[in-house]
């Protein structure tokens, strides 16, 4: 294209405002419960495996204590004495599995290994544990005070940033605290147009914003999460049901639905 032909498209091109929106995701901490075929699947791959597999020494000893078990109770009931046989059985693998079990559970209600939507709040990182959750925010824009409607964190790029600058200023403006997040390459993952109504565009000369997405994960050891209150009006991290329920404009959610990978 000839110079002053580019010139001239670049004098007359529409003016566009250019975000930067940052879909903050933590990736699932635990397993997900199996489906019913994947139980059938496993339990006829262990029937499988015990009938071909050599047993290992701590399957042997099982066996081993069962049958001492077994002797101890028909001794019991002839009244003879055990002292000689309890010695011999020593600690039990039964025994070694009901305080593992037991370890389990305090572990269990420590840490919440839970996959209940219902038993956390929305503003916790602990919840839904087994799936995939990004944060979405009613974020404050503009001079006005205006509050947006549940959305991804966005922020209007500045002259002389890339966009992953603008949305790594992004994370940094609307957290308030400490925590560690990394943004996924250079390039946005997908963009949405967004037109603007016509009183706007008409007072401002803009008709539309482009909002560019970026991926960004948080560290897996990230237990706790804020927000600047100044930019953010409440947040919630939701899975992708909730997300496609919760957060309005269907092309903008389309636009943004590679970002749930589960």
């Amino acid at each position: 294209m000839h110079l002053s032909a580019r010139r001239f498209f670049a004098q007359n091109a529409p003016k566009l405002d250019i975000f930067a929106s940052v879909v903050l995701s933590r990736a699932p901490v635990i397993a997900p419960p199996m489906s019913e075929v994947e139980q059938r699947f496993q339990r006829l791959q262990k029937a499988e495996e015990r009938e071909k597999s050599l047993l290992n020494d701590y399957e042997l000893k099982t066996k081993q204590d069962e049958k001492m078990v077994a002797r101890r109770e028909q001794l019991a009931r002839e009244g003879k004495e055990l002292s000689e046989l309890d010695e011999q059985i020593g600690v039990t693998n039964a025994v070694r599995e009901d305080e593992w079990k037991r370890k389990a559970a305090e572990l269990d209600a420590k840490y919440n290994f839970s996959t209940d939507s219902g038993t956390l709040d929305a503003k916790s990182l602990q919840r839904l544990l087994d799936r995939q959750v990004v944060l979405i925010v009613k974020q404050k824009l503009g001079e006005k005070g205006y509050t947006s409607p549940w959305i991804l964190p966005q922020m209007k790029h500045r002259a002389g940033e890339t966009l992953r600058q603008t949305a790594e200023r992004c994370i940094g403006e609307i957290s308030g605290g400490d925590f560690s997040a990394s943004i996924s390459g250079n390039a946005p993952f997908a963009v949405f147009t967004h037109k603007y109504p016509a009183p706007v565009a008409q007072k401002t000369g803009v008709p539309c914003a482009k909002i560019f997405f970026f991926m960004a994960d948080l560290a897996q050891n990230s237990e706790e999460f804020s927000v600047n209150p100044e930019d953010v009006s409440d947040y919630q991290w939701v899975n992708r049901e909730e997300f496609w329920k919760t957060v309005p404009g269907t092309d903008y959610k389309k636009a943004a639905r590679y970002a749930f990978l589960e």
